[in-house]
């Protein structure tokens, strides 16, 4: 075999090889980060948990707001402080006994949602508006686990972290941060705190599990 014949199929080899790890199906950084941000392009806003307002809080959480501040009372008033909710004193009917109203009195602080609150608002199919604070987007992928046979399909996960993206002043507040503790970790945790994505393979490329939930 003469020196050309062997470099065309040395090339052919070499051609494919690279084809190959090129390929959309293939495990590996570039694919697993563009699977990472289709998943943050649409599950990527942060948000707090849903809330039914107005928000009555008893007397009882008010008293316990410092030794629990990430309970109702310290939510509402971390949310009074940034200006998104108000707070009025104000005495509430007891509960009632027997299903019949046992006259007495509670005190309680009723909390309605401010105006300003309102560009915050993003509302789910069917469910209850909730307060977006901010954006996650890819930072990096870090690792991924070798891919694996689940049913008629292959599986991996990837370990990836993130960064933030119009994230609310409010959001940073240290008193926001302490009543609502996943909104505190998630901020402090931007470039360093690892997350997990389950991913499967299909014949177009990988895919977040879950991704059209």
């Amino acid at each position: 075999m003469n020196k050309t014949a062997i470099s065309l199929i040395l090339g052919v080899t070499l051609s494919a090889a690279l084809s190959a790890c090129d390929s959309k199906t293939s495990a590996n950084e570039k694919n697993f980060a563009i699977t990472v941000t289709q998943y943050l392009d649409k599950k990527g806003d942060m948000c707090l948990d849903p809330v039914k307002w107005p928000v009555d809080v008893y007397e009882t959480d008010l008293r316990q707001q410092k030794l629990y501040p990430d309970g109702v009372a310290g939510q509402m008033a971390a949310l009074e402080a940034a200006g998104l909710a108000k707070g009025e004193d104000m005495e509430l009917p007891g509960a009632a006994i027997d299903g019949q109203p046992n006259g007495l009195k509670v005190k309680a602080r009723r909390y309605t949602m401010t105006d300003a609150a309102k560009p915050y608002l993003r509302a789910d199919a069917g469910g209850q508006p909730r307060m977006c604070w901010g954006r996650k987007s890819l930072d990096k992928v870090v690792r991924w686990a070798d891919p694996a046979k689940v049913g008629d399909h292959e599986e991996s996960s990837v370990i990836y972290t993130y960064k933030l993206s119009n994230v609310a002043a409010w959001a940073r507040k240290p008193q926001t941060k302490e009543a609502f503790t996943v909104l505190g970790r998630t901020v402090d945790g931007e470039h360093t705190q690892k997350e997990k994505l389950y991913v499967k393979l299909t014949p177009q490329g990988w895919e977040a599990l879950g991704l059209n939930d």
